[in-house]
């Protein structure tokens, strides 16, 4: 019955705790909305930072001819178009296509053809009409009657010789072909006059040809196309040049005909004669548009910060054009539209890319405090670049010299990468310098290579600081931001001059540019490592545990420590040993030994509260555990991690140290009392509740927790050893080390088993350090030399009544000394009840 109800319990219990949980993945997670608000506070800081806030400023009301009020600057990189220039540079491109033409190869074939068709066909007709020979047997010929040929029937044909040859001819050409029966000789001739004449270019005018220059002849022959450019215009004849021609050369070649068959030959030819290269009006307009529009516009280019014009400057139509520009420009532009965009964007950026790190960089910084560290460390940087730029551009007008864009080398981007290597790590400081060059290389102004230089500052920056992060570091890590940042700038302006100018600072005024960007570069540097060594008490105030904010924690004479000492000795001692040992564990394997150190002197803070049930501050004592129940013990032993963690938040100690308190233990089982509950179990009321023996937690997180509980371990089951030996020693703090990976107490620390193995060694010498044997120091010998007091001489002080005996006294020191080789400390559970094995050890 009893074990049924304590089922039932256990159940409804469960089934509450699943509907708590599943109520809270409802509720909306306060995490995830001030990480929304973080993302949008930043991208709204940073895009008013981008956004030109006055772009009308200077520029209302001007014109040609007046008198300029002041100096007016361009405010960012603009290209001016001249507008006169870049249309005539568009005319010039069209003057300098070709028309094109398109021959026709087979335009004389088909010519030559009709020659052929219509006098095959005349000839036949005249066959036909010529009557056959007449005659006897015997042979007499006699002439025979000429053929009357119907004169209607001739005019068809005429008619369809003249459709044939697509030639309108005269009376006196018909009569002259009728006369010589179509004879093939005139066919003849005119073929040749044609293939002389059409052989050769032959357009209808000159309309469209050009005086001079080319143009472009497209071949066509069928479906083939081919273009060539004819430069020589002279081959080109037009129509009543080539009929000419063939007047001269049939009166040159063809002399020998009659006049009028001559006349006919040649008039038949010229009329035959067709242009075979016509001008192609719709495929010229298209290239000439072409040519328009990939002609280059003219323009100026201002650079950031440049003098337009100067007060008292009277504006001419040039300077007007430009002034027009950025004028339109501006009243185009609304700031508020460009604010929303860009926190829009610059939002989904910082989302996106915050998201994928969360995800895939294991070591990515995303507790709500460090988000927000780090987007105050962006904003404050992209202010100071924003700051650099409107100085900049204000003292450009001064005669010093500066370009403007040494001022873009001056920004103390460095200082973020100082600050987020020194508070988080070296993961998250590579994700925030990828975000700070962007944003500050748009500020600026400036391009790829400027923002390149902002992140490789940054980074180097990062690295310089090193694994302790002292306050002189922080100077250090500026020098190597200097040097790093003048290495970059010698690079860049190298390349810049190799590949725009062909030579490497060629002019003096080249080396005085790279000269003042190499300062600022290294004032750059330098002053990052002065503004972070000034921002470091202000994000220890917001929790972060920094090189001296641990070196101030470790002092002994921090009132928690101070108080620990005196109510609680045994368990200050059991803190300092712990801490030794996991700082040379640190150490071994590069961790942060001494935060490792300083978590190890306040892990322990709880038992302040109740010391007598810690065996290690008992002198001779009865045990009040003698008259607890087992899981009562267990209560009062698991409750000094929850008691600590309030202390030390009542005290203001940092997160990192405070959560190393409950980590340290993380889920591990009080093994003593656990066991004394199973045997002294009755078997009516069911078994026993392992939870209810068991930490917390939670499970160590970080490589410096798993060492402390690792140390914790080691130390305690170590002091229980009746004999120090490195055998022991060494089978002991495997016995440690491999129990808290059986458990899975190391699950969810980064500690590798190479990093185990390092520390495993580093234990058993430290421990071996610890227990080292001394010589035993004999009673001292009355002096021989009669230099010291004799027996009779000797002071006996007289004690109060109320202070201690002297021998009491020595009593407690040889006991508080001898507490290394006490076997009842071995852990917490073994501090509240009486010595045991080390089987039964615990964290």
């Amino acid at each position: 019955m009893g074990n049924s109800r304590r089922f039932l319990r256990r159940q409804t219990a469960r089934g509450r705790d699943a509907a708590a949980a599943i109520l809270r993945s409802l509720r909306p997670q306060p995490t995830g909305m001030a990480r929304l608000l973080i993302a949008v506070l930043t991208a709204a800081a940073l895009a008013a930072f981008m956004v030109n806030w006055t772009p009308l400023d200077g520029l209302a009301g001007l014109k040609v001819g007046d008198i300029s009020p002041s100096d007016i600057r361009a405010r960012n990189s603009i290209e001016v178009v001249d507008r006169e220039r870049t249309e005539a540079r568009r005319l010039e491109a069209v003057a300098r296509t070709p028309p094109v033409f398109n021959f026709d190869v087979l335009l004389v074939r088909h010519q030559l053809a009709r020659v052929d068709g219509a006098f095959s066909a005349a000839r036949a007709f005249l066959s036909s009409t010529t009557p056959p020979p007449s005659g006897d047997a015997a042979g007499d010929a006699t002439p025979a009657e000429p053929l009357v040929i119907d004169p209607a029937w001739l005019e068809r044909q005429l008619s369809q010789f003249e459709q044939t040859l697509a030639v309108p001819l005269r009376d006196t050409d018909l009569a002259t072909l009728q006369t010589v029966r179509f004879t093939d000789s005139i066919q003849r001739d005119i073929k040749e006059l044609l293939r002389a004449s059409m052989t050769d270019y032959i357009a209808l005018d000159r309309q469209n040809i050009p005086s001079r220059g080319a143009i472009s002849i497209l071949r066509i022959e069928g479906l083939d196309r081919e273009e060539l450019r004819l430069e020589d215009l002279t081959q080109v004849r037009v129509l009543a040049d080539a009929r000419r021609f063939i007047g001269r050369t049939a009166s040159a070649d063809f002399a020998d005909r009659p006049a009028h068959v001559l006349e006919t030959i040649t008039y038949i030819s010229q009329q035959l004669s067709a242009p075979n290269l016509r001008f192609d009006a719709s495929e010229t307009a298209v290239r000439r548009e072409r040519a328009s529009a990939s002609a280059q516009p003219v323009s100026r280019t201002y650079k950031a910060g440049q003098i337009i014009c100067r007060a008292g400057d009277q504006l001419d139509a040039g300077t007007m054009l430009v002034l027009d520009q950025i004028h339109a420009e501006a009243k185009a532009y609304s700031p508020g539209r460009h604010f929303v965009a860009l926190t829009i964007a610059l939002m989904l950026f910082l989302s996106f890319l915050g998201v994928f790190a969360q995800r895939f960089i294991s070591k990515f910084r995303r507790r709500t405090t460090e988000l927000f560290s780090m987007a105050v460390l962006l904003v404050v940087v992209a202010g100071l670049t924003s700051l650099l730029h409107a100085v900049a551009v204000g003292l450009s007008a001064l005669p010093t010299n500066v370009p403007v864009t040494a001022y873009g080398y001056l920004v103390p981007v460095a200082v973020g990468g100082i600050m987020v290597r020194m508070l988080m790590n070296s993961e998250t400081t590579v994700v925030w310098s990828v975000v700070a060059a962007f944003v500050c290389a748009i500020i600026m102004d400036g391009g790829l290579w400027l923002g390149v230089f902002y992140m490789v500052s940054s980074v180097a920056a990062a690295g310089g600081v090193g694994q302790r992060s002292e306050r002189g570091g922080l100077i250090r890590a500026g020098g190597v931001a200097a040097l790093v940042n003048a290495t970059m700038v010698i690079t860049i302006d190298g390349v810049n001059h190799l590949g725009l100018q062909g030579e490497l600072w060629a002019s003096t005024g080249d080396l005085r540019g790279l000269a003042l960007h190499i300062f600022f570069a290294c004032a750059g540097g330098l002053i990052a490592g002065i503004l972070a060594v000034g921002l470091v008490p202000l994000f220890e105030s917001l929790g972060f545990l920094t090189e001296s904010r641990l070196l101030e924690l470790g002092n002994l004479n921090h009132p928690l420590l101070r108080e620990m000492i005196v109510k609680a000795p045994g368990s200050y001692h059991h803190s300092i040993v712990v801490g030794s040992l996991a700082e040379a564990a640190a150490d071994s394997i590069r961790a942060n030994s001494l935060l490792v150190r300083v978590g190890a002197s306040f892990h322990d803070l709880g038992k302040m509260l109740k010391p007598q049930y810690f065996i290690e501050n008992q002198r001779g004592e009865e045990n009040p555990h003698d008259r607890l129940t087992p899981s009562m013990s267990a209560l009062v032993i698991i409750n000094h991690v929850k008691e600590g963690i309030e202390l030390a938040r009542r005290h203001g100690l940092p997160r990192p140290i405070i959560d190393m308190i409950p980590q340290h233990h993380g889920t591990s089982r009080v093994s003593f009392f656990y066991n004394k509950a199973v045997e002294q179990l009755d078997p009516d009321r069911g078994e026993v509740d392992e939870t209810d023996y068991r930490y917390p937690g939670p499970k160590p997180q970080t490589r410096e927790a798993g060492l402390m509980m690792l140390a914790d371990g080691v130390e305690a089951s170590t002091r229980s050893l009746q004999n120090i030996t490195p055998g022991a020693v060494r089978a002991q703090v495997a016995k440690i080390v491999n129990g808290r990976i059986a458990d899975g107490q190391l699950d969810e620390c980064p500690l590798t088993l190479k990093d185990l193995h390092i520390v495993s060694e580093t234990f058993i010498q430290t421990v071996l350090g610890f227990h080292h044997h001394r010589v035993e120091y004999p009673d001292p010998l009355p002096s021989q030399d009669g230099r010291g007091r004799g027996k009779g001489s000797s002071i006996t002080l007289e004690l109060p009544p109320h202070t201690p005996s002297p021998d009491a006294a020595a009593d407690a020191t040889r006991e508080f000394r001898s507490e290394q080789s006490d076997p009842g400390t071995a852990s917490d559970e073994q501090d509240a009840a009486e010595p045991q094995s080390p089987d039964n050890t615990e964290t």
